[in-house]
């Protein structure tokens, strides 16, 4: 689960194939947490009781590259807790400020047409503002030389981004989208800064290198979907978003995969494109079958890792004050998804 909607239509290719996997009981979910995860001490009953735990994960060398871990138990079955997870909107919390989530198909830019509907606030004035400098200044997007210079001024209001600006990013979005389809996250086009070229793909693998324990844990998942390069064996559930960006708002573009995991559940979701905020991120879940009072519950692993421009500027105290803040926004977004499961 991440501050973002979710959507269960992969799951049709992992349920016919539900009997391939062995039907291994996690015989102690608690143990196997403290195990693989920073919370060693976890006890079930202070997280049944509705905390969530969120904590830095191991530190990196990769100087761009964040880990953040949190766990929290769900008051509802594995498979109830996953079409929660999958299912959950966002924009119904302004806490969050996530504006706009819709799901894709791949069917072109008129997916994305929606962006006329944002609101007209501050934020989503900064993107608009950073849009229309464009080609001659980018820096506060991330796009290809070649993306930024399809950037075609006119005019038309559709509503608080203008129809120039819909268009564009409708357009741009829709490549991207397109090939990721054809050829995952090796297909992404590199984002052009002023510290050299960024490549999603190599960003995800720098962040998978410095996390053995996500990496090993969720291996099968990674390796049978574009995480793992290529296009992966599992077709996605694509989605995009609309969200704020310390006061500028910024796209993303997301693949959401699932697969079972003895009597428990697998969930990723793959952040491979963003206008701003991250250059690459991925979104673990682990889903363990637990009791609580007597009923089934759901023992969540999360681990969230994130690559960003801003985070290879700090360097002491002031990452350490990055992780915090993200450990702050990653319990902010849990707390919210719990209250609507209640």
């Amino acid at each position: 689960m991440n501050t973002r909607k979710r959507i269960c239509g992969a799951l049709i290719n992992w349920m016919a194939a539900v009997s391939v996997f062995p039907a291994v009981a996690h015989a102690d979910p608690i143990a196997e947490l403290r195990s693989v995860s920073v919370f060693k001490d976890a006890e079930l009953s202070k997280l049944s009781g509705g905390d969530v735990l969120a904590n830095r994960g191991p530190a990196m060398r990769f100087s761009r590259g964040l880990s953040v871990e949190s766990a929290f138990i769900v008051r509802a079955p594995v498979k109830t807790t996953l079409g929660l997870l999958q299912n959950w909107n966002p924009t119904r919390h302004s806490e969050l400020k996530v504006y706009i989530s819709g799901d894709l198909s791949g069917k072109g830019p008129s997916e994305f047409q929606s962006l006329s509907t944002a609101p007209a606030n501050s934020s989503v004035r900064a993107f608009v503002e950073a849009t229309e400098k464009l080609p001659g200044d980018p820096s506060k997007l991330q796009l290809s030389s070649a993306e930024a210079k399809e950037y075609a001024p006119g005019s038309g209001l559709e509503g608080a981004i203008s129809a120039p600006v819909v268009t564009f990013w409708s357009q741009v979005l829709a490549q991207r989208v397109k090939s990721f389809l054809a050829g995952g996250l090796s297909s992404q086009p590199a984002y052009q800064t002023a510290g050299g070229n960024i490549v999603p793909e190599e960003e995800i693998a720098a962040l998978l290198k410095e996390s053995p324990s996500a990496r090993s844990q969720f291996g099968p998942l990674i390796s049978s979907t574009a995480i793992g390069g290529g296009r992966g064996s599992v077709a996605p559930n694509l989605y995009w978003q609309l969200f704020d960006v310390e006061g500028q708002a910024a796209v993303s573009l997301n693949a959401f995969y699932a697969r079972p995991d003895g009597d428990g559940w697998q969930t990723a979701d793959l952040g491979y494109y963003g206008s701003g905020g991250f250059y690459a991120l991925v979104s673990f879940h682990q889903l363990w079958p637990v009791q609580v009072n007597g009923s089934d519950a759901t023992l969540v692993w999360r681990v969230d890792l994130t690559s960003a421009s801003a985070l290879s500027e700090l360097r002491g105290v002031e990452r350490l004050g990055s992780g915090a803040a993200m450990m702050r926004e990653v319990q902010k977004g849990v707390k919210a998804f719990l209250k609507d499961t209640k």
